[in-house]
């Protein structure tokens, strides 16, 4: 859905997107992630035709966006980090303001706003001055704007900024929505925590340049050697004189209650370590692999570690 091939944007000196390679397939949830200063938004604008690359190219659905802009916009849903609003515009207006100007016919236009606007949980708002709305609220209605024109290819810079948590929350249930509607999402962040269970891959950048980019299960599987493993128990009985005897366990951390360590065995030998503590009188409330979060996985292939 979204092709990038040797994509580079220069401010003079400053190489700002370094020879960017990405593919995007048909219904990901790909999360953009990096450091402020590296590369996201320039890419992104790219992306949407709103800056020349250098050199390199961009296609949208197949359209390369360089040659028919116009074209490639039709498939593409946009929202930037910072976006304008018309205050003395009611949220229906504001909303065919910007159908029209995707060339949205007058037949069935209606029906569409209002369907939109229910979709981001705006309905209650219908017919409200945006300037009476909270930052929240004008969040909701910006993706409104970019999905008015049920676009194959969304793509936000920075859309949970400055939202609270149930604000959070939302966004993320109606990107999930939208993608088992048939969207393929694009979503830039340098807050990791916010992407995390949402992401069906990520596209890491560093300095202008692609470190990695894959799907999240893939990506972690290759980035740990070894499992981490947590055990919580209840009693007295400590897991530490089962644990330590263990050639495939190492980097044991015990405290009262709960343990984690390594793991070098296969997914077919952990189950034995469960049924050896159990066997040894402790009374398991917990066990499983501790699964490495966005984070985590960003962490260790910026700082170039292996788990």
């Amino acid at each position: 859905m979204i092709a990038c091939r040797q994509l580079r944007r220069e401010y003079g000196d400053l190489t700002a997107v370094q020879d960017l390679n990405l593919t995007v397939p048909p219904g990901e949830i790909l999360g953009l992630i990096g450091p402020n200063g590296a590369g996201k938004t320039t890419t992104i604008r790219m992306m949407c035709g709103l800056l020349t690359p250098t050199s390199g190219e961009v296609s949208v659905c197949g359209v390369k966006v360089q040659e028919a802009p116009e074209l490639a916009q039709t498939y593409i849903g946009y929202l930037s980090d910072f976006f304008n609003v018309y205050d003395d515009l009611k949220v229906w207006e504001y909303v065919d303001y910007f159908a029209s100007a995707y060339k949205m016919p007058e037949a069935g236009r209606k029906e569409r706003i209002d369907e939109v606007i229910a979709q981001v949980g705006l309905e209650v708002k219908h017919d409200a001055f945006i300037h009476g709305l909270s930052r929240g609220m004008k969040q909701r209605l910006g993706i409104a704007r970019a999905i008015v024109h049920r676009p194959k290819v969304l793509i936000l810079d920075e859309p949970a900024s400055g939202l609270d948590p149930k604000s959070r929350a939302d966004l993320r249930n109606l990107l999930l929505s939208l993608r088992d509607a048939g969207a393929t999402v694009l979503i830039s962040s340098h807050v990791l925590s916010e992407l995390e269970g949402f992401c069906t891959s990520i596209a890491i950048m560093e300095k202008g340049v692609l470190v990695r980019s894959g799907r999240v299960d893939e990506i972690a599987s290759e980035q740990r050697q070894h499992k981490v493993v947590r055990v919580a128990w209840s009693g007295a009985t400590s897991v530490a004189p089962v644990l330590q005897v263990l050639p495939s366990v190492s980097e044991l951390a015990v405290n009262s209650t709960e343990a984690v360590f390594r793991f070098a065995g296969n997914d077919d030998q952990l189950p034995d370590v469960l049924a050896a503590l159990v066997g040894a009188g402790v009374r398991v409330s917990a066990f499983g692999e501790v699964k490495q979060t966005i984070e985590d996985i960003y962490l260790k292939i910026s700082r170039n570690e292996v788990m």
